[in-house]
């Protein structure tokens, strides 16, 4: 059987293009449910982001924990944060820290962010009884409870730790990109 080299050209023609549409739904895909998990970082809860978007509450909620939760809460100022909110870390109290970021049953405020940033890249320096989780070390994020392994380094601090990927969380909410 010979093949009609204009339907074959058409054919591969068309298949590249359905490749490349293939590939921007799924690019498109993964950016709309960072925005949606990013208005949920920002303090939206799943029904107001649902409305907004005209969803369900359920479809937000299963994005949301499909990007790895809802725990994070927003950035809270001082003003804003119950008398108990401390940093776990350094435990010092919301009026002694510019901000303090919120966990489950977890805080960490900007200055131990930078010490667990330094204590992540192998510095020692100021990084106090932080420090990054050795080989054999086993441990969880107290942020997400995802378990520390060769792609996933952690800090240890002396009640809590905390992952490269919340620790970077932390550093884009400190500086206000979520």
């Amino acid at each position: 059987m010979v093949l009609d080299h204009d339907l074959l050209e058409k054919a591969q023609t068309e298949g590249a293009r359905f490749a490349e549409a293939e590939r921007q739904a799924l690019t498109s895909r993964a950016d709309y449910h960072t925005a949606v998990r990013r208005l949920h970082l920002a303090g939206g809860s799943f029904r107001e982001i649902a409305q907004a978007l005209a969803v369900s509450h359920q479809r937000v909620q299963q994005i949301v924990d499909g990007a790895g939760g809802s725990w994070w809460r927003r950035v809270w100022r001082t003003r804003n944060l119950t008398r108990d909110a401390i940093c776990t870390w350094c435990d010092r109290p919301p009026e002694e820290v510019s901000k303090l970021i919120a966990g489950p049953n977890v805080y960490i405020c900007d200055a131990c962010v930078a010490m667990a940033e330094r204590a992540m890249k192998g510095g020692t320096k100021g990084s106090g009884e932080l420090r990054q989780a050795k080989e054999g070390d086993r441990g969880r994020c107290s942020f997400c409870s995802k378990k520390k392994s060769d792609k996933r380094g952690l800090v240890t601090g002396p009640a809590a730790n905390i992952c490269g990927e919340c620790l970077r969380i932390c550093r884009e909410i400190l500086e206000g990109r979520s």
